[in-house]
């Protein structure tokens, strides 16, 4: 990249700071925790471009997993939350995988799915974000953040969901 070109990608990166600065200081909830998350990508940032790991862990379906989902832009899932790996066929060369949101709040097309949290310690009812299905870097995932797996009545039920949230059957 010529000196002109880096020195406006700089400048963009400095304005970008002062925008997030901004949206800090203006209090609203979602924004309570932007330097937190900021920091952190910053820092998978800096890894990515400087370290080349090959091997990625390797989840199976149905496992529940622990992610970051950082802040995110609108109404976007942002912070962490518990999720369901829907990936059928992961390998440890993959760093992509495709998850399923799950909380404990009621809401527009959450599935219903008991207290399957409960292993964890989590005596809430959970509810899995049938609208919030994503694919996301296995870096976001927690390190061993596995603690328990949905069984195949409840895959089978978010199957079901998924077909008719994103199909016309």
């Amino acid at each position: 990249m010529n000196e002109t070109k880096e020195k406006s990608q700089i400048e963009k990166i400095e304005n970008s700071c002062t925008n997030y600065v901004e949206a800090h200081n203006s209090k609203h909830i979602k924004f309570s925790y932007l330097g937190n998350w900021l920091e952190k990508e910053s820092s998978i940032f800096k890894n990515e471009a400087y370290n080349k790991t090959s091997n990625k862990p390797n989840f199976k379906r149905g496992e529940i997993i622990k992610v970051d989902f950082g802040v995110n832009i609108g109404s976007e899932l942002s912070n962490v939350h518990y999720a369901i790996v829907l990936n059928s066929d992961d390998n440890n060369s993959v760093d992509n995988i495709t998850v399923l949101p799950i909380t404990s709040k009621k809401g527009y097309k959450r599935l219903y799915l008991g207290n399957l949290l409960k292993s964890l310690g989590n005596e809430k009812e959970t509810y899995a974000l049938i609208t919030q299905i994503t694919t996301i870097s296995k870096k976001k995932i927690f390190k061993d953040s596995i603690k328990c797996s949905c069984d195949r009545n409840i895959l089978e039920m978010i199957d079901n969901e998924i077909i008719k949230f994103l199909t016309q059957k």
